[in-house]
């Protein structure tokens, strides 16, 4: 009698599953219907901040008239809801989560560090392995930050490029047996390109080596993500940088550890990595969120998502609804801290009206650094131009021209996060 291995013993019950949850699915499509709340448009960024050559002026929308132009919208639309509703029923199947859970205890008690592209590190980190991106790939990114800040200090506005660090320390990868991550090759490489075209830049990887910090402590251990007072940490840091380069008098006195109070929600968090693996494989991390045990006073406004809020750091910096709701595989608590990646997101500090202006172009990292650094200025706008997420398409030229920043920051982890910074 052939022997039944343990990859054998899990597809079937993979198998078993679907066939007992399949009349779940059948509910997901055929169930009774549940209306959808229609997406309010958002700004259209291209129209507001147009590159060269393109008008601000909306073009007036061509009316379709033809029968099979509707014919077809009408047939799209219904292949797209039934799609949706596919996709919603295979999310429902009866005990899908549970039994990828049960998946995920059997992976690590068959000691696999390996799922996909996710791996466990040796000191129970989980990571994302990157692959050494192209030199021409690379060249390009650089060259769009280039010409960018070329732009901007041609303007007589300085111009800094922050290098966050990434999850695997360039000193003590982690890795197990086999695996081996390009990410801080591509990193080192991407710092050389842009200080070769006249860039200043700041590599936080080496900061915090310098004051001394545990590399992975400052990181979510399901999750690619630092936490919250990691970007304290960093805003502070780049604060120092600020003043020390560019004269900025910011206060730094605002941003060291102890005028902090932290809260805790233990075993909250299930990060984008813990979440591809299931809490059966690694367990949740503990979410804390920082507060300043001083007097604030903040505007922010979200234009895409129709926000505009006034109050103190607590109350303006966090969506509340999401930090509080418990949700391991539903949400991400991180994106509560300003409502996640948005593409362009304002925060005046009513505190000092005579203070500096500073533009932040990044990535979801900076996003916990933002609220403290901007306790140290009078504006600090936060564009993301990732396609994927915050999706700033307009010109960032423009933008520059009608904000008129005293400093343009840049803060990414990677610079393939860079997919749109090209100037037009």
């Amino acid at each position: 009698m052939k022997k039944q291995t343990p990859s054998t013993i899990l597809c079937v019950l993979v198998l078993l599953i679907l066939f007992v949850g399949g009349g779940s699915i059948l509910w997901g499509v055929f169930g009774p219907e549940e209306p959808l709340a229609a997406a309010e448009p958002g700004p259209d960024w291209r129209q507001l901040y147009p590159f060269e050559g393109e008008s601000s002026q909306a073009e007036a929308p061509q009316e379709e008239t033809s029968q099979e132009t509707e014919t077809d919208s009408t047939y799209l639309a219904t292949v797209t809801a039934w799609q949706s509703k596919l996709d919603g029923g295979r999310e429902e199947l009866l005990g899908r989560q549970k039994l990828l859970e049960l998946c995920g205890v059997f992976r690590r008690a068959t000691h696999q560090t390996k799922t996909e592209e996710i791996v466990l590190l040796n000191n129970g980190f989980l990571t994302t392995l990157v692959p050494r991106t192209a030199e021409e790939t690379a060249r390009s990114i650089a060259q769009s930050v280039i010409r960018l800040a070329e732009n901007t200090k041609a303007k007589g506005i300085p111009v800094l490029y922050v290098q966050e660090p990434q999850k695997v320390c360039q000193y003590e990868d982690q890795m197990p047996p086999g695996e081996y991550s390009d990410i801080n090759a591509n990193l080192d490489e991407h710092l050389k390109l842009l200080q070769a075209g006249d860039v200043a830049t700041f590599d936080l990887r080496q900061a915090l080596h310098q004051d001394g910090l545990s590399h992975y402590d400052l990181f979510f251990r399901t999750d690619h993500h630092w936490k919250m007072s990691s970007g304290r940490w960093a805003a502070e840091r780049i604060a120092e940088e600020l003043n020390q380069r560019f004269d900025m008098g910011l206060d730094t006195s605002l941003l060291g550890e102890e005028g902090y109070q932290e809260t805790t929600y233990e075993s909250w968090y299930l990060g984008a990595q813990g979440r591809r693996v299931t809490r059966g494989y690694i367990s949740p991390d503990d979410f804390t969120y920082l507060t300043p045990a001083f007097p604030t006073s903040f505007r922010v406004e979200h234009p895409d998502k129709g926000i505009d809020v006034t109050g103190s750091f607590a109350q303006v910096m966090f969506d509340w609804d999401m930090m509080e709701t418990y949700d391991l595989y539903g949400q991400s608590t991180y994106e509560a801290v300003l409502c996640g990646n948005r593409p362009l997101t304002r925060i005046t500090n009513l505190d000092r009206p005579d203070g500096k202006k500073i533009l932040l172009i990044h990535d979801s990292y900076a996003t916990v650094i933002a609220p403290f650094l901007a306790l140290t200025c009078q504006e600090l706008d936060l564009i993301d131009v990732r396609e994927a997420n915050g999706n700033f398409d307009g010109n960032l030229n423009a933008y520059i021209d009608a904000f008129d920043p005293d400093l343009v920051l840049f803060s990414f982890c990677s610079p393939v996060n860079i997919d749109r910074s090209e100037t037009g």
